[in-house]
């Protein structure tokens, strides 16, 4: 006991300042590591606050290439429909790419377009994809603009909706007679008094205007069912969907052909649900329209392209028609064993969504459609 109280003795006046001395000694490395804690800090917060500037300044600059390139993408296909009714864009190439996974399927077209680098933002990866659906909605692409530095760090997309001029609005009130001509049928043709099922529309209504002036021919027929739509948009809208796969047999079927062969049709299309567009163009009639086999069923519209001249459809084939014939002339004999049933075709494939204030001659974005897309 004695030797642990010497032991914990107080020092003296020299042990005393022994003591202040390495009190002190360790304050001033404490308040050192402090400082040098809250210099880190300091540096570090600054650091954190350029990085999150810098960030966000790449963020606005991939924003703003991909903006500069969807509006670009729009002003080129605006200048391409006024240049043609049917634009490069559309055609097959090397432009057509595969679609997103979600939009997959034969109704679906993709095309990739190639901006030119922004002066601005030389830095800029940029890249637009123009979607549009070829079953109900052609005359709508969907934009898809991305947009990525070269070194990785940002990237931004946008999507925008575009109406574009492929196909016309079609009549809010379009003639719905079985048969509808640009001239008469005669009354004395027997087969034409018994062609006409009356179905659920009436007996047939047809055109007959007075003449038409040699070597003229006023597409009468044509414009009270189909409008303003041009049958170059007809042609562009089929072939822009037998280049895409689809078919009678795929899925969807496909609802719009353009028939420029004189051979004999054989195949059945359409249903009550999905009906279809049969065009037989002026080449296919250039002689004489090509027949509609016997036991064939066609649902939806069918048109003759005859120019105005009756023999091109004379003793003509309808098969099984089950909803309208627009013929471009008058019907003076159709075969025995034919037969036009009228049917209500309000979802034709031609009758198009088009909001009011629309001008089908223009490129517009649809209001509203724009939006930031996911990484």
């Amino acid at each position: 006991m004695i030797q642990l109280c010497k032991l914990h003795r107080p020092c003296g006046p020299s042990g005393h300042l022994e003591q202040c001395g390495v009190i002190s000694l360790v304050v001033a490395i404490g308040l050192g590591l402090l400082a040098s804690l809250a210099s880190f800090y300091s540096a570090r917060s600054v650091l954190v606050d350029r990085l999150a500037s810098h960030n966000q300044s790449q963020a606005a600059q991939a924003r703003l290439a991909a903006e500069a390139a969807l509006a670009w993408a729009r002003t080129d296909l605006q200048r391409q429909y006024t240049v043609q009714q049917t634009p490069p864009a559309w055609s097959a190439g090397p432009s057509n790419m595969p679609c997103p996974a979600a939009l997959s399927g034969p109704r679906w077209q993709c095309v990739a377009l190639q901006p030119p680098a922004h002066p601005g933002l030389p830095d800029a990866v940029v890249q637009v994809m123009v979607v549009r659906d070829l079953i109900s909605s052609p005359h709508v692409v969907q934009f898809l603009a991305s947009a990525s530095l070269q070194d990785g760090t940002s990237r931004a997309q946008l999507q925008a909706h575009v109406f574009i001029p492929a196909v016309a609005p079609a009549p809010s009130q379009p003639h719905t007679a079985p048969v509808v001509l640009n001239g008469c049928a005669l009354a004395t043709t027997h087969a034409a008094n018994q062609a006409y099922s009356s179905g659920t529309t009436g007996t047939a209504t047809p055109v007959c205007p007075t003449s038409n002036p040699p070597g003229t021919c006023t597409p009468s027929a044509w414009t009270s069912v189909l409008g303003s739509i041009t049958p170059e948009q007809i042609r562009a809208w089929s072939e822009a969907q037998a280049r895409n796969g689809l078919s009678a047999l795929s899925q969807p079927a496909r609802n719009v052909y353009w028939v420029d062969s004189s051979a004999t049709w054989s195949q059945s299309l359409g249903t009550p649900e999905a009906p279809v567009l049969l065009v037989f163009s002026d080449q296919a009639c250039s002689q004489r329209c090509p027949p509609i086999a016997p036991g064939v069923r066609v649902v939806g519209t069918v048109v003759l392209q005859t120019q105005c001249q009756d023999d091109k459809a004379r003793a003509w084939q309808a098969g099984h028609i089950e909803g309208q014939l627009v013929v471009e002339s008058g019907l003076p004999e159709l075969l025995s064993g034919s037969r036009i049933e009228g049917r209500d075709l309000t979802s034709s494939p031609h009758r198009l969504a088009w909001p009011p204030g629309i001008d089908a001659q223009q490129v517009q974005r649809v209001p509203g459609s724009w939006r930031e897309a996911g990484p």
